[in-house]
């Protein structure tokens, strides 16, 4: 591989990072005005209706985000088609998700007790912009427009934070505020991506085809347990702790939960980067038998997966060390009773990020089945220890069931991974000497120098 691409994929990876940086901090504010404003009980409230419209739009919606991307980075469809079939599988599955939800709201249940209906029903309006957000989002990916993808990605954060201020601070408008600020963010980024896949990448409207439709939904069929499991697992401690815990204790977890996720940065900025890269089409996916041949780079991801492993750690140890003062800076001293939680979490969240790089190989060399099976392998194990430890830990088993769940998840793909490529364990995980050449190497050809190893 040439320079130009080796200086190409750092500058990429570099371009991820600091986006994503940008965007959880500007979270992390979005997060302190909810705490503040809202209190423990209000961000419980909140947090119920966030993860209602996310496990329907994850649900019901196959296909729009990974299953449009794999095809226009194999450019086997083009972006107007991918378009066009996203947004027909998000209003269709957006309706359908309405019509199974609507009579569950105001029913009695406990899960819809802990917020108004007022705020469910908002809920739904979030659920197919939500979706089609992230839809247009993965295309920018797919394309490789990295710097578009940054600035459209703190923009909605910027909205979003400025949407917050109005809905509930100035209009003191509660859960129901927060929601319909989440609900404009999305909208301002769906507008600018697709002015912006309009101008530069072609994007044309157009009816839906259904060859190139129905092999979006081929893929995301396949992928779809893993992907609505992806989505909605790591806030599936808030839909179990709906129908179990008070309002005050599902605001203490999801608070902890929010600043945890925070940490899969440094992996979901190498796996966007490290995805195209490495994808290869359906024709080309190796599949004998049920197995496929060594493709993909698994050499390549090996490294970006014990680079990604450490600097996590890192992250972690550090942030846990001042975990106290930044909970009560950032929260206030109401949400102090979540600091065991966040230990707890932790090595959840190094077992995640170790597992989003392994996914990442799965996805490009075409077998999302893998992923699927492993987020379910996590899902069980998170909420049957959740159930079985909540009687006696409250809350705290919620953050031990996340890191079990995760760490079941991470030892599957791992062992799938050693037997598709047949790399040695020892050659998967043991950091060595090169790693580091590999993180200088790609640091240096930012600044212009010639990388050492291939990107």
């Amino acid at each position: 591989m040439n320079v130009a691409d080796q200086r190409g994929g750092a500058q990429d990876v570099a371009l991820a990072f600091a986006t994503r940086v940008g965007v959880v901090l500007l979270g992390l504010v979005v997060q302190a005005m909810l705490a503040r404003m809202l209190l423990p009980e209000g961000r419980g409230g909140y947090a119920v209706c966030l993860v209602f419209a996310t496990a329907l739009g994850m649900l019901f919606t196959p296909g729009a985000q990974q299953g449009a991307q794999q095809f226009v980075m194999t450019r086997e469809v083009t972006i107007s088609q991918a378009v066009s079939c996203a947004l027909t599988i998000c209003l269709v599955g957006g309706a359908l998700a309405v019509a199974v939800s609507l009579p569950l709201i105001g029913s009695g249940v406990a899960y819809f007790e802990k917020a108004t209906n007022t705020s469910f029903h908002i809920a739904l309006v979030l659920l197919p912009v939500t979706a089609f957000a992230l839809a247009v989002e993965h295309q920018l990916a797919a394309l490789r427009r990295f710097g578009r993808l940054a600035a459209v990605s703190l923009l909605r954060m910027l909205a979003n934070v400025l949407a917050v201020f109005v809905f509930v601070r100035l209009w003191d408008l509660g859960v129901g505020g927060a929601l319909w600020a989440m609900v404009c963010a999305n909208a301002v980024m769906i507008v600018v991506c697709l002015w912006d896949l309009w101008r530069h990448c072609g994007l044309a409207l157009r009816v839906p085809e259904l060859t190139p439709l129905l092999r979006i939904l081929g893929y995301g069929f396949r992928y779809h347990m893993a992907r609505a499991v992806e989505g909605v697992g790591p806030h599936m401690g808030i839909f179990f702790l709906g129908l179990m815990a008070s309002d005050a204790q599902i605001g203490l977890f999801a608070a902890a939960s929010a600043l945890m996720i925070g940490f899969l940065l440094v992996s979901n900025s190498v796996g966007n980067a490290l995805l195209p890269r490495i994808a290869i089409s359906e024709r080309g996916s190796g599949l004998e038998g049920g197995k496929a041949s060594v493709i993909g780079r698994p050499e390549l991801v090996a490294t970006c997966l014990r680079l990604v492993g450490l600097a996590t750690a890192g992250a972690l140890v550090a942030m846990l060390a001042a975990a106290a003062p930044l909970v009560r800076l950032l929260f206030s001293d109401a949400f102090l009773p979540a600091l065991p939680v966040l230990w707890l979490i932790a090595p959840g969240m190094l077992a995640s990020a170790c597992a989003g790089i392994l996914m990442t190989y799965f996805k490009a060399v075409n077998r999302p089945g893998l992923c699927s099976w492993a987020h379910c392998v996590g899902f069980a194990v998170d909420i049957c220890a959740l159930c079985l430890l909540f009687p006696w830990f409250g809350i705290a088993a919620a953050g031990c069931a996340v890191t079990l769940g995760m760490t079941c998840r991470l030892a599957h793909l791992a062992i799938v991974f050693r037997r598709a490529t047949g790399m040695s364990w020892r050659d998967v995980w043991l950091p060595r000497l090169a790693d580091f050449r590999f993180a200088v190497a790609r640091a240096r050809s930012l600044g212009g120098a010639p990388a050492v190893l291939g990107a």
